[in-house]
């Protein structure tokens, strides 16, 4: 994978990894950044299947639903303006019936990899079961711990776990608070169509994300996120060799456990997230290396063998 020497400030200003330098540093920022809002989202609003003669409530929605995640303060860090969390979520609406939307969300999260241009994606997950009620031009509001609106429930939702897994790739388990926030939301909407643990295509649903985010039993699913991306993908442009070192023993401890997590929502994303990223690290090993690592990924995550194959090309 090739990488690119423009430096990039990433200061999370809650990880302990931070040196004295760094944090005296971070004392000498204006109070303007320290207010700034957390989030920089991209939302996207389609309706290809949908027969409209004006399209342009899609327009509103996406504007309004991409404003309110933006200009919106969701934790208490002092995030200044180049570390904002960078959150895209796609709407494809696939029924409207009167103020009624229904469809589907891909959701992505990405952060800057150290000292490179390149950005990783740290999350993405397909929601197949999206409902809730939107007349145009209404404000969309929203307070914690209440559903005042379907929607901006969700959205909250997602900004939540966006927050927890940014934070989770800078710092040990960082994102703990908000993964609890992301179940509560879970939690207060099981009557509504979407949150039940028997919505969605099995266990690929908002249930049982926010249930694998916060059950202990994953807690080495979590590690995972902070190891790779801070021993792995922030190495890369200084030692690649060591990055890719890292980042193969990183994967093989997985190994240890597969037994225990080959059925777990957070696995699977893993790598469904993951492996165009692995193809490319692996690319640049030496033969044995790519041959082994083929043979591994393949073992390790099944759905992507074939993908796998290009490593050794």
């Amino acid at each position: 994978m090739a990488h690119q020497t423009k430096p990039i400030m990433i200061q999370k200003p809650f990880i302990k990894i931070l040196n004295v330098a760094l944090l005296f540093l971070g004392a000498c920022i204006t109070p303007a950044s320290l207010k700034a809002q957390e989030i920089k989202s991209t939302v996207q609003v389609v309706a290809p299947r949908v027969t409209m003669t004006d399209k342009q409530i899609l327009i509103t929605l996406q504007t309004a639903a991409q404003q309110f995640i933006n200009t919106r303060k969701w934790t208490d860090e002092n995030i200044a303006q180049q570390e904002k969390i960078e959150l895209s979520l796609f709407i494809d609406i696939t029924a409207i019936n009167n103020n009624e939307f229904s469809g589907t969300l891909q959701f992505q999260v990405v952060r800057p990899v150290f000292n490179s241009t390149y950005k990783t994606t740290i999350f993405q997950f397909n929601d197949e079961d999206v409902s809730f009620n939107y007349r145009e031009f209404e404000n969309l509001e929203y307070q914690e711990n209440v559903n005042m609106n379907d929607f901006t429930t969700l959205l909250a939702y997602y900004v939540n776990l966006a927050i927890g897994l940014d934070f989770d790739s800078f710092g040990e388990l960082a994102g703990s608070p908000y993964f609890a926030k992301a179940q509560s939301i879970v939690a207060m909407m099981t009557s509504k169509p979407g949150w039940n643990q028997a919505d969605g295509k099995g266990i690929r649903n908002r249930f049982y994300l926010a249930e694998n985010l916060n059950n202990a039993r994953f807690k080495d699913l979590r590690l995972l996120t902070y190891n790779y991306h801070r021993k792995g993908m922030d190495m890369m442009s200084e030692n690649p060799e060591q990055a890719r070192k890292n980042i193969t023993e990183i994967l093989k401890s997985l190994k240890e456990t597969q037994a225990l997590f080959q059925n777990s929502l957070l696995q699977k994303t893993f790598f469904s997230t993951k492996w165009p990223e692995l193809v490319e690290i692996y690319k640049g090993a030496t033969v044995p290396e790519k041959t082994g690592m083929a043979k591994f990924l393949s073992e390790i995550d099944p759905t992507n063998s074939q993908r796998y194959e290009k490593i050794k090309a």
